[in-house]
């Protein structure tokens, strides 16, 4: 039995996957290591990449091929559930590790931390392509400590649940690193849209995070990645939506502060429902939003008056 599963889940990545897979491959390490790959129905030689890994290394990389395509949560979900390791690594098929020592070391960390489920490490954003943000802002390489310090200190190495609450989203998938027994996946994972961000508050359910500050993979951000597709698009917004309520219902306690985002994506909503000829549902969204907790409620009647 494998002690290591690394996770990989894929959909065209022909330009990105050799070496992504290759550097799982190079890992340097005194236990036994599974590469679960999940080739989500991909339009280009995805899936013949994945086809050819697996011939040349038979029992170390295992190939998914769904019939039809799953979703980039589907695809999670069904190459996790293949995972059967005592511990997951994530690996997307567009990034990639740097370092031959990361398992092994983020192995010996959480087996040195048996208060921690899920350890994690910096890393480099970078891209191949001149990407120019929203903000007209042009992508430059740069570390993920240095773009969220507050999440990643080499001086607090240990993250509450509640830091992640607070914080938010800042923690590079391809450093996760967890412990499989602390993992359960509800099926409304499957309508998130922030995959990584619910596993971390998942996982942090049974324990702490630990920070190793070593830069140990690169993401990569490209024209087909998550990061650069359009952020207000209606499916997005409903996801969100979706991700935000249960999130709610998962930790009582946090409620009141994903009660302020939900009430922001609302908003949102609202005016994409107005702006596409549909005021009805523009209205009712608005009501959702000021009425989404009794504390915001109160606030947007106190606001009212006072003008």
């Amino acid at each position: 039995m494998p002690k290591v599963s690394v996770c990989c889940i894929t959909y065209n990545h022909e330009k990105f996957l050799r070496q992504a897979i290759d550097s799982a491959l190079m890992q340097q390490t005194k236990f036994e290591v599974e590469i679960v790959i999940g080739e989500d129905c991909s339009t280009d030689s995805t899936r013949d990449i994945v086809l050819d890994y697996q011939q040349r290394f038979p029992g170390r990389v295992k190939a998914l091929l769904p019939k039809a395509n799953l979703g980039i949560m589907g695809n999670l979900m069904a190459t996790l559930a293949a995972c059967t390791g005592d511990y997951i690594a994530l690996l997307e098929g567009d990034d990639y590790w740097t370092d031959p020592q990361k398992l092994a070391v983020q192995l010996a960390t959480l087996e040195a931390h048996p208060e921690c489920a899920l350890c994690i490490h910096d890393a480099e954003m970078f891209s191949d392509e001149v990407i120019v943000f929203a903000n007209q802002e042009q992508m430059t390489s740069r570390l993920y400590s240095e773009q969220f310090p507050q999440m990643m200190s080499a001086a607090r190495p240990v993250i509450s649940q509640e830091e992640i609450i607070q914080l938010g989203w800042g923690i590079p998938t391809a450093s996760m690193f967890f412990r499989r027994s602390a993992l359960q996946m509800p099926q409304w994972f499957s309508g998130v849209y922030s995959g990584d961000y619910t596993l971390q508050l998942l996982i942090t359910q049974h324990g702490s995070i630990y920070y190793v500050p070593r830069v140990m993979s690169r993401y990569r951000v490209h024209t087909g990645s998550i990061t650069m597709m359009a952020v207000h698009s209606l499916s997005m917004i409903n996801k969100r939506i979706f991700e935000l309520q249960h999130y709610r219902s998962l930790l009582p306690q946090a409620s009141e502060r994903y009660s302020t985002d939900l009430e922001y994506w609302y908003f949102v909503r609202s005016v994409k429902f107005r702006q596409n000829g549909q005021p009805l549902q523009g209205w009712l969204d608005y009501l959702r939003a000021v009425t989404v907790s009794s504390a915001r409620l109160k606030k947007h009647v106190k606001r009212l008056f006072i003008r």
